[in-house]
């Protein structure tokens, strides 16, 4: 029994500090596109039942006595599963049930049938194979997940059971497969196998070899509680990245349409003034070119949740703009937002303060006058952008 507590204790606490990643209120940890939950969030609660199967005879030449059938017992479970992310998962089991074997040794112990009920204690760490490859959908139907763990298997405790009480840890393997019924509950088909050192079987079935190896198919239900999908998370790396190449896409636009209608133009110039060219050619020559400005565009400057620093991509998207401000006199106006889904009103005005001052400071620094500056900061009371309506992109500072 000391082996069980202890057993139970260290799978405990292997999984509370697994699951630590995923704190109260929404978590960085990101995992194909979706954001940890809560704590208590993404629990599930099953229980089933099946049949058992004990292998013993794993000694060279040797096999088991009694068709497999018959060597059958049952098998009931109940586990808490924690998922932390869509693809990863923790559980605490208990199994319980009764092999059915014969022994190995029949002029000592005789043809009859042994039944050794057995209790397994282990922790999994699942991984559902469904989302990692196909991408995590709420409305899967059906969902197959693998899974590796580790416990302790103590058989043989009661007095009509088979030898002595034993005990061996237990490593476990199987596939666990859902099926959807509806938001709260699966269906559960549970395969699965476990691994012990045989010295820990009664001495009536023992075979003589090095292990045992046991099976188990069980069928029930898990239902799950408290939030039960996934928040989508976007990077802001991703964001920034993707807003800087249509900033220098829409200039690269602008150029090339600023150009062909100067060149169209000149080309009509060229041909209604060609004669008047020709005789003020020298004049042309002496006279300086004329300076032109370029007019400016918008440009949109994004931040991490929670953020007033300007991150890699955000400083790539400024010098690209800058070499543009550099072009012309014109004022800029800098205007700071925050989204209003996280934090308090009062922290989204000052990070968004934040952020406009931060911006203006990275202008300042790469020459632009600070007379043609000015900044602004609404917090959250006031949408960036009508489309998409999302918080990420209210996280930004525009400069017109």
């Amino acid at each position: 029994m000391k082996k069980i507590l202890r057993s139970v204790i260290v799978v405990v606490a292997l999984m509370s500090a697994t699951m630590a990643i995923a704190q109260e209120g929404r978590s960085t940890l990101r995992w194909q596109g979706h954001e940890t939950n809560r704590f208590w969030d993404n629990w599930e609660i099953s229980v089933g039942g099946g049949a058992s199967s004990l292998k013993v005879a794993n000694r060279s030449g040797a096999k088991d006595p009694g068709k497999f059938f018959d060597r059958v017992g049952w098998n009931a479970n109940v586990g808490f599963t924690k998922w932390v992310v869509p693809i990863i998962g923790m559980r605490l089991q208990l199994d319980a049930g009764e092999f059915q074997n014969y022994s190995m040794d029949k002029p000592r112990f005789g043809n009859g049938a042994f039944k050794t009920p057995y209790m397994f204690v282990h922790g999994d760490i699942l991984v559902n194979m469904s989302n990692w490859i196909g991408g995590y959908r709420e409305n899967r139907i059906y969902s197959a997940i693998s899974y590796i763990g580790f416990g302790y298997t103590a058989m043989s405790w009661t007095k009509k059971s088979a030898g002595s009480y034993n005990g061996e840890y237990a490593f476990s393997s199987g596939l666990l497969n859902k099926f959807r019924v509806c938001r709260q509950l699966d269906i559960e088909l549970d395969l699965r196998s476990w691994l012990f050192a045989e010295k820990g079987l009664p001495q009536e079935i023992q075979s003589g070899g090095r292990y045992a190896f046991a099976m188990s198919a069980s069928l029930g239900v898990a239902y799950r509680f408290n939030q039960r999908d996934w928040t989508p998370a976007y990077s802001a790396v991703e964001v920034d990245g993707y807003l800087a190449a249509i900033v220098l896409l829409e200039q690269q636009l602008l150029s090339t349409g600023e150009h062909l209608a100067k060149a169209n133009k000149q080309v009509d110039n060229l041909t209604a003034d060609n004669a008047r060219l020709k005789s003020d050619l020298e004049t042309c020559r002496a006279k300086k070119p004329k300076t032109e400005y370029v007019t400016m565009g918008e440009g949109v400057v994004f931040f991490n949740i929670g953020e007033a620093q300007l991150s890699d991509y955000a400083s790539a998207t400024l010098d690209g703009y800058i070499a543009t401000l550099s072009k012309s006199n014109a004022p800029i106006h800098i205007t700071g937002y925050a989204d209003k889904e996280t934090g308090s009103a009062e922290r989204n005005e000052q990070l968004s303060m934040e952020r406009a001052e931060n911006v203006k400071a990275y202008l300042l620094d790469a020459g632009i006058a600070p007379s043609r500056i000015t900044t602004t900061w609404v917090g959250d009371t006031v949408k960036a952008f009508d489309s998409p309506d999302t918080p990420v992109v209210n996280r930004c500072v525009i400069i017109k």
